[in-house]
Formats: structure tokens, C-alpha cells, sequence
């Protein structure tokens, strides 16, 4: 009886397994957007940080193809950290200047009507206005808060650089400041032709009129030497290397590098029993440019007022620093 009984409440077990419904998958989280830092109380999304390095991430994967996890996180601190700075200028934009809050304020919003009534002017109607941002991925809030952002940065620059270099440049760029500049730089000024630059090689019967096609495709695209070697099978990159660095056998590779421009490909060239089809990746131009030279003397200007405007721009981020309060995620996914 009592195996009959077992056996009853297994036969039982076994129809309720198979009339049990199915578990339905689990859900899988998708992080859409996240704050990843604030400076006082204005955040700074993730999907900022991904339109900050959008440029530079297709860069980078057409020069070396596969991008790490590890070099996205890079960028997007890189960005992060610049956009840290940004916010921290942009609220302190109130107290770096002449002006007061409130005239800051009337300003701000001067600037927003002006910019909002351009934009609407230049796409035909508020209307397409809000599908242009909706086609970027932007909402109005994002817009005009990222807007608001830049503007009152512009305006921290202005009171605290600009104003203040203006008033006394001729303290800055004095005679000897020029000369020192010179001294300081004059491998800019003065040097030989310099040059980077990869290789593909091709042997076989046919070199010549593979490297020859591979040539054309190379000024076509934006491949790395190993791109293109993927494409002509038994083809061999050869990485990047200074060009006068290469032995003597290859003198015509120097010289067609040291010509430039950068991202020039060469025509087949013979070296040995193959052909090379070579690409400048950097390229430097000989110069010998004298103190005295009035381009020379205007690159040093440039120079000096670059190095007192990033003096200054640092004093004013560090005020802007002290007035302000950071907080960051610790790791952005």
C-alpha cells in the first residue's frame, strides 16, 4: 500500500512539473544614462561624457582598430575631468568678475534668448527645433542646461582672463621675454625634417601589382598597416618607426617620409626581392627660422600669450576650486 501510494504522489509530482509554466528569462539591467559627478548642485551625465569622446573614439579604433574597455574608461576620465573644470569655472562665474549676480544672471539669459531664437531662425520652426535635439539625443533641459553651462564658462574666462590680459599685455610680451622664448624653443625654430611611418610588404610574383592596389585602397581608407594586411593575405605590416631610423637599404622610404605630408601613401617601392608600400604618420617640416624673422617673431607672441593665458587660466580654475564642491563616482561603467 504504501508503494502504491509513493508511487501515486511521484506520477503526481511529475504531471505538476510539467504543467508548471515557464519562468520567463530574467531581465537584463541597461544603464540609459547616470550622473557620474556634481560640482555644487549642477550633475554631469554619462551620456555627456559620450558625446564629449565620440570624435576622439572613432580616432582612435581607425588607428589601432580594436579599442580596450580600459582606453574607453580613459577617455571618458579624460572628460570627465575636464568637464569637472568647466562646471567649476561656470559657477564661479558670479564672483570672478566685475559684475554682480544679478547682472550675470541678465546676461545669462540675454545669451540664452539669442542663441534659442538663432537656432529656431536657422531650422525654420521651434517645432524641428525640438526634432534637432531629439535626433542628437538631447532634450531641451539637457540643451540648456549643457548651454547655460558653456555660457557662464565663457563669461569666467572673459572677467578673469581676457579682461585682465588686455588691460596688461604690454607687462607680458616685453623684448626679453620673446628672447627667452627663442632660447627656451629653438628646436621649433630651427631642425631637420622629421618623420614617422608604417609599412606593408608584399613578395611573390605578383608584388608589385598587389602593393600597387593596396596602395590606392590605403589613400581611400583610414586603415592601420594591419588592416590592410588583412586584406591581401601574405602581406606583412611593419609598425611605426622613426624614419631615419631605417637601415640604408631602405633610403628611398626615408626620403618619400621626410618629404610629408603625414598620411601620405607611397607607390610600390622595391626593396630587396618585395615591395613596400609606405604611409607617413607624422610629419615634421625642416625650418630655420632666425630670431629676427618677423613669422619667428610673431610664432613667439603666439607662444608667450598662450603661456600668460594658461598662467592665468589656471589662477582663475584654482579660485574657482575653492568655491566650489566635487563629488565624482568612483568608477564609471
Amino acid at each position: 500500500m504504501r508503494s502504491l501510494l509513493l508511487a501515486v504522489s511521484l506520477a503526481s509530482l511529475a504531471t505538476a512539473q510539467e504543467r508548471a509554466p515557464e519562468r520567463p528569462p530574467q531581465a537584463t539591467a541597461v544603464c540609459i544614462d547616470a550622473v557620474v559627478a556634481t560640482v555644487n548642485d549642477s550633475p554631469i551625465m554619462l551620456s555627456q561624457l559620450r558625446t564629449d569622446i565620440a570624435s576622439r573614439l572613432r580616432t582612435l579604433k581607425a588607428r589601432v582598430g580594436q579599442v580596450s574597455p580600459r582606453d574607453i574608461e580613459a577617455l571618458q576620465n579624460e572628460a570627465l575631468a575636464y568637464e569637472i573644470d568647466r562646471h567649476r569655472m561656470a559657477q564661479s562665474a558670479k564672483s570672478l568678475g566685475p559684475l554682480t549676480p544679478e547682472q550675470v544672471e541678465q546676461l545669462l539669459k540675454s545669451e540664452l534668448d539669442r542663441d534659442k531664437q538663432e537656432q529656431v531662425r536657422n531650422l525654420g520652426s521651434m517645432n524641428e527645433f525640438s526634432r534637432e535635439l531629439k535626433r542628437t539625443g538631447r532634450t531641451w533641459p539637457t540643451y540648456e542646461r549643457d548651454q547655460r553651462v558653456g555660457k557662464l564658462n565663457e563669461f569666467a574666462e572673459e572677467f578673469a582672463i581676457y579682461r585682465r590680459l588686455q588691460n596688461q599685455r604690454s607687462l607680458f610680451l616685453t623684448p626679453r621675454m620673446l628672447r627667452e622664448t627663442y632660447a627656451e624653443n629653438r628646436d621649433l625654430f630651427v631642425r631637420e625634417a622629421a618623420a614617422k611611418v608604417v609599412q606593408v610588404r608584399f613578395v611573390g610574383s605578383d608584388a608589385k601589382a598587389r602593393a600597387a592596389e593596396a596602395a590606392v585602397l590605403w589613400r581611400q581608407n583610414e586603415w592601420t598597416a594591419r588592416q590592410l594586411t588583412e586584406r591581401f593575405p601574405g602581406s606583412l605590416p611593419i609598425g611605426e618607426v622613426v624614419a631615419t631610423s631605417l637601415a640604408a637599404e631602405l633610403g628611398a622610404i626615408i626620403q618619400f617620409a621626410l618629404a610629408g605630408p603625414a598620411d601620405t601613401v607611397s607607390e610600390p617601392i622595391a626593396v630587396g626581392e618585395g615591395y613596400h608600400v609606405a604611409k607617413v604618420t607624422e610629419h615634421v617640416s625642416a625650418r630655420n627660422g632666425q630670431f629676427e624673422d618677423a613669422k619667428v617673431q610673431n610664432d613667439l607672441r603666439q607662444m608667450c600669450l598662450r603661456r600668460v593665458t594658461d598662467e592665468f587660466r589656471q589662477q582663475a580654475l584654482e579660485r574657482a576650486r575653492q568655491r566650489t564642491e566635487v563629488w565624482e563616482l568612483k568608477r564609471i561603467q
